[in-house]
């Protein structure tokens, strides 16, 4: 085939031919450029390479060492163990989940403080509803509380005791006024004694007269 000066030759295949010459300055550009991408072959060549290399690194276990907690702070061992797997899982450091352990430890700590506030705010604030109460406060104050005593003496347990301290309601008003009404009426039961021929009744039909009537 006659060589064309125009159109540019071309192999067997239907490639075109580079006629630059070797040392020409666009001849150098395109060198440069196969450098920089050489190709769909080789940038899938790479790309494997680079994911070879990426499970290698991830694959590596993080392990924590015990964090440190404030004293008298306890975290719930359940919750710690499923942070540390997102901890590990977004691959922070010691010192990065130290950071967030120390945030919860004092967020946990600021509501545990709160919740004795409150509760001690409550308790205050039902001693004087008590006080001021004009059945149970005032000068009837000191004997209303020693017939509530006397009621929780003789029909009260230690567990009874526990239970209320853990609920937080041994000064309820309306706790206490029950356990006044309990004690009283013992003690009229005991120290006012029963006509001959009648039967003793018990606290219970002493503080509620209408269930002797359902009998």
């Amino acid at each position: 085939m006659t060589e064309s000066l125009i159109a540019p030759n071309t192999n067997t295949h239907g490639a075109t031919e580079d006629l630059r010459p070797p040392g020409s300055e666009e001849q150098a550009a395109s060198d440069a450029a196969a450098l920089i991408y050489g190709g769909p072959d080789a940038e899938t060549a790479q790309t494997a390479e680079a994911e070879a290399d990426a499970p290698a690194e991830e694959a590596t276990p993080v392990a924590y060492e015990p964090f440190v907690l404030p004293q008298g702070v306890e975290v719930d061992t359940a919750a710690l163990e499923e942070a540390q797997s997102l901890f590990a899982e977004a691959r922070l450091s010691q010192p990065q989940a130290q950071k967030l352990v120390d945030l919860y430890a004092g967020k946990m700590n600021e509501l545990v403080q709160r919740q004795i506030s409150a509760a001690e705010s409550r308790q205050k604030a039902w001693i004087t509803e008590v006080k001021n109460d004009p059945d149970l406060g005032g000068r009837r104050f000191e004997s209303a509380r020693a017939a509530a005593q006397r009621a929780f003496r003789r029909f009260g347990t230690p567990e009874l005791r526990r239970t209320l301290d853990e609920l937080g309601v041994s000064n309820s008003p309306q706790l206490f006024r029950f356990f006044v009404r309990v004690g009283q009426a013992v003690s009229e039961d005991r120290y006012a004694g029963v006509q001959p021929g009648t039967s003793r009744l018990s606290a219970a039909e002493t503080l509620y007269p209408d269930t002797n009537n359902a009998k």
